[in-house]
């Protein structure tokens, strides 16, 4: 563990952590802001246009053809997409010249996970048919949906998406996990009574342990090869630990990295934390591997 990632962790702790109660969750997601722009030391190097919820992003140089990526931002599937989130978009573009796709999804309470299924399913068709191939990266939340989605796809008989990179995927919205308990009380960020307030919201309804709204509890065979960055002082790790022994069962090529004390999406700790590096790098590399597949 780097020096950084102890001293950011430990400034984590400084605050009251995110998602404390079931009321403070909701009060947060009832005046969510709008999702931050791209900020102004992107815009140099970069182009960005904005049509009916959809970001699309552009290196002014070194753009590469033979694919896209989509990003799924993470905010609990209640915030919209943060300043932080873009440092991700940022250090994938510089590492593999893709652009970028951001739907800016519905989110709960005032919508529910099957409104974005249906909002960000056309956007990846679309994205095939103009790009090739697609390469879904999410954070969180919207680690869980990328998941989602693809099990629906292969249950559809739909083209599936080439890949997927999860940064610390929300795979169960239940928070039931009896393991959660030992890492908690490692974890400045998160707390089980708001993210599960989320999780329901979401759900709307159906069922929270529904593997549409909680993958964990669906089949992952067939899924796309994936690689997954996890903190180990985190309340998801449990649950992230146990979908990925379970995929790499069914046949999934699937890697796992835990990084020790890394906190919940620890690689929006770029560029300042050197694990937040290594795993863009490691994204990187991944993604390029799937894009020179004959």
């Amino acid at each position: 563990m780097s020096l950084q990632m102890r001293v950011v962790h430990f400034c984590m702790g400084l605050v009251p952590p995110l998602l404390q109660s079931e009321t403070a969750t909701e009060q947060m997601a009832l005046h969510a802001p709008q999702p931050a722009p791209m900020p102004a030391r992107m815009r140099r190097r970069f182009t960005a246009t904005c049509d009916k919820g959809i970001t699309r992003v552009f290196p002014k140089r070194g753009l590469r053809s033979g694919g896209v990526l989509i990003y799924l931002h993470g905010g609990a599937y209640a915030y919209p997409m943060v300043a932080g989130q873009w440092g991700i978009v940022e250090g994938l573009i510089d590492r593999t010249g893709l652009p970028v796709i951001i739907p800016d999804y519905p989110l709960a309470p005032a919508h529910t996970a099957t409104e974005a299924f249906d909002f960000v399913q056309p956007i990846i068709d679309e994205a095939q048919a103009e790009f090739g191939r697609v390469i879904i990266f999410g954070d969180s939340a919207g680690g869980g949906l990328a998941l989602s989605l693809a099990m629906q796809r292969r249950d559809a008989g739909a083209r599936q998406v080439d890949g997927l990179v999860l940064y610390a995927p929300w795979v169960d919205v239940t928070m039931t996990n009896p393991a959660i308990e030992d890492v908690q009380r490692r974890d400045r960020v998160l707390r089980v009574p708001g993210l599960a307030w989320a999780g329901r919201a979401w759900a709307g309804d159906l069922d929270p342990a529904d593997w549409r709204v909680s993958p964990l509890y669906g089949d992952p065979a067939g899924l796309p090869p994936m690689r997954i960055f996890q903190g180990d002082a985190d309340i998801v790790g449990p649950d992230v630990i146990e979908f990925a022994r379970k995929a790499a069962r069914a046949g999934v090529d699937v890697r796992l990295r835990v990084e020790p004390d890394g906190f919940h999406v620890y690689v929006l700790g770029v560029p300042i934390i050197p694990e937040a590096e290594a795993a863009l790098d490691h994204s990187a590399r991944f993604i390029s591997g799937i894009l020179t597949q004959a």
